[in-house]
């Protein structure tokens, strides 16, 4: 069982995405257009066409671009986390919950349409996407780090360990390794089993 302090449901609720039936059509109809176009060459001017309404209508629901990229965002790391969420909280041992997590993670990456339009229309963005603390994908760097806190791994140090682990996974998926490839399920699984339990057990003995 997953630690008790493990509570998915508080930490959907913490990422704070809000919205009611029309703003999620219009998040549909900007999604559509980010993966067809990429995040620059779409205007909101493109998702009030794709939407069939007015412009102003998409700047009252949803705020400028930067605030539609942004709920695109949140919403599809809210998605992933509702999903794949419970598939790790359900793994016994910390070990084991950080590589489904990793697993999983890797595997949205190789098949989500919208980080497969930011690589191919604009992949310097990636990057900078995943780096931010500040930005929609923090929420999965907490799973993380809550799914491997336990009695002997305390969150300020689980937090560490997590934020380290984010960043391999997120240097594999940016550039690919031919020495430790991450292509298919196995792959990634081996690599996390092999290199994050020692990572845990390090972060478990600096606390």
């Amino acid at each position: 069982m997953a630690d008790e302090r493990v509570q998915l449901p508080k930490l959907l609720a913490s990422v704070g995405f809000d919205a009611d039936a029309e703003q999620m059509r219009l998040l549909d109809a900007a999604r559509a257009e980010f993966i067809a176009h990429g995040y620059r060459r779409t205007s909101v001017g493109d998702i009030a066409r794709r939407a069939k309404i007015a412009r102003q209508t998409v700047y009252r629901r949803l705020g400028d671009k930067g605030d539609i990229v942004r709920q695109v965002t949140l919403r599809e790391v809210v998605e992933f986390l509702e999903a794949v969420g419970p598939r790790v909280l359900a793994h016994p041992t910390p070990v084991e919950r950080a590589a489904e997590a990793f697993v999983l993670g890797v595997a949205e990456c190789r098949t989500n349409e919208l980080l497969a339009a930011l690589r191919r229309f604009e992949p310097e963005t990636v990057q900078p996407l995943l780096d931010d603390r500040a930005s929609a994908l923090e929420p999965v760097r907490t799973l993380i780090a809550m799914a491997i806190t336990s009695e002997g791994l305390p969150m300020e140090a689980a937090v560490r360990a997590a934020d380290l682990m984010f960043r391999v996974a997120a240097s594999l998926v940016i550039v690919p390794s031919p020495v430790l490839p991450i292509d298919t399920d196995d792959h990634a699984r081996w690599l996390a089993r092999t290199y994050f339990g020692p990572l845990i057990e390090a972060s478990a003995v600096a606390a």
